[in-house]
């Protein structure tokens, strides 16, 4: 099986969201061969889960800082997308993983392990979606299992963390930040670029790569998707917060 490498580029937060969107569309109408989309974000920016309530995280903070906010297809809790992060969508029939959402986890997951491995650093999975370094979360990840038998998982592997910003908008103190959340560059001075190799590397490794750039349908409807599904987020004060163009911690967790 062929699958579409689409690679990293920034986008918006709504945009970013849009984008796995219509991609996944894509895929589901059988217009586009399952696909590995890599992708950064213009501004930092948070993302919170399908059902979490918006009063969870700071949004005074994030407008007053200019830090843009999306809601995620997927579920979870809030994740802080700093612009120096990594962020991956793999979109595929679900048959593709044998019929089995576990499998499809594991397989996507081991894909970043293997990239710390590759980097020098030992990692494990742990409660399903978090990826942890010594005790410390480095890579959130989370799926939908969505119609026609189209499988969508995207995720994170924090490159460096924000100790300011990131305690400030999801509303948790900044030592339990440091206790629970770790990057790349706290274990290896590894550039931008050699970690988006290695990363791309474990993503396609075994797999007939056809790289391609997103299509005009696909742009065109994440465009509309951004301004009528992704593009605003109502504050506590009723008024709306509109994203303008990862780490990820739960509370408790």
């Amino acid at each position: 099986m062929q699958w579409r490498l689409i690679e990293q580029s920034p986008y918006s937060a709504a945009m970013n969201m849009a984008i796995d969107h219509a991609i996944y569309e894509s895929v589901a109408n059988g217009r586009e061969q399952p696909t590995i989309r890599f992708y950064k974000w213009l501004n930092n920016s948070v993302s919170i889960g399908a059902y979490q309530n918006s009063k969870e995280i700071n949004l005074d903070a994030c407008k007053k800082h200019s830090i843009d906010v999306v809601r995620r297809m997927t579920g979870g809790r809030a994740v802080f997308h700093d612009k120096m992060d990594f962020t991956y969508s793999v979109i595929a029939p679900i048959r593709v993983f044998s019929y089995s959402i576990k499998n499809a986890y594991m397989e996507i997951c081991r894909c970043i392990m293997k990239t710390l491995s590759d980097l020098g650093i030992k990692s494990a999975l742990e409660n399903k979606n978090d990826i942890i370094v010594n005790g410390k979360k480095i890579s959130g990840n989370a799926s939908k299992a969505m119609d026609k038998g189209v499988y969508l998982q995207h995720g994170t592997l924090i490159y460096d963390i924000d100790y300011e910003a990131m305690p400030m908008v999801l509303n948790v103190p900044e030592e339990l930040v440091m206790e629970k959340v770790t990057s790349l560059l706290q274990y290896r001075k590894v550039s931008q670029q050699k970690a988006y190799d290695t990363l791309k590397n474990n993503f396609t490794e075994g797999k007939e790569i056809k790289i391609e750039e997103l299509s005009k349908y696909e742009l065109m409807r994440a465009e509309d998707l951004a301004k009528a599904r992704y593009n605003a987020i109502t504050l506590p004060t009723g008024t709306l917060l509109r994203s303008k163009g990862a780490c990820y911690i739960e509370r408790g967790g």
